[in-house]
């Protein structure tokens, strides 16, 4: 993939399985680094607990919070393997399955317990205009 610019094609794209589901975007890169060879991306990371991180200080609190939710309810940050990268373009198409993934279980039960019941939210709009 020559010209890859990973701030800006890959750093925060949306992520869809190979059912094209989206499953969340990029939160998080790490990259390999080998003595005389140039770094490569090896792994994806998406999940709340790597988001938080790159938000900021005031964030801290937050990535404890999610990471503590994240022991409670068996979710956390998902790895998914470079490799599984299929195609990018306005989306990133990777060859994994998203139901399997940890990081959308603790943002299921977040958006089913807390972010439908905000006002606005889109996720309670049927509610709203009864």
């Amino acid at each position: 993939m020559p010209g890859l610019h990973l701030v800006h094609d890959v750093l925060d794209a949306q992520l869809v399985d190979r059912l094209q589901r989206k499953i969340g975007r990029v939160d998080s890169l790490v990259l390999v680094l080998e003595e005389g060879r140039p770094p490569r991306v090896a792994t994806i990371l998406i999940g709340g607990p790597e988001r938080a991180r790159r938000i900021g200080r005031w964030a801290v609190a937050l990535e404890r919070m999610l990471r503590a939710i994240g022991r409670f309810r068996g979710a956390g940050v998902s790895a998914i393997p470079f490799d599984a990268v299929r195609r990018i373009g306005d989306t990133i198409q990777v060859d994994v399955d998203g139901d399997g993934l940890e990081a959308g279980h603790l943002e299921g039960w977040l958006a089913e317990h807390f972010i439908r019941r905000i006002p606005g939210s889109g996720a309670n709009a049927g509610e709203e205009r009864k």
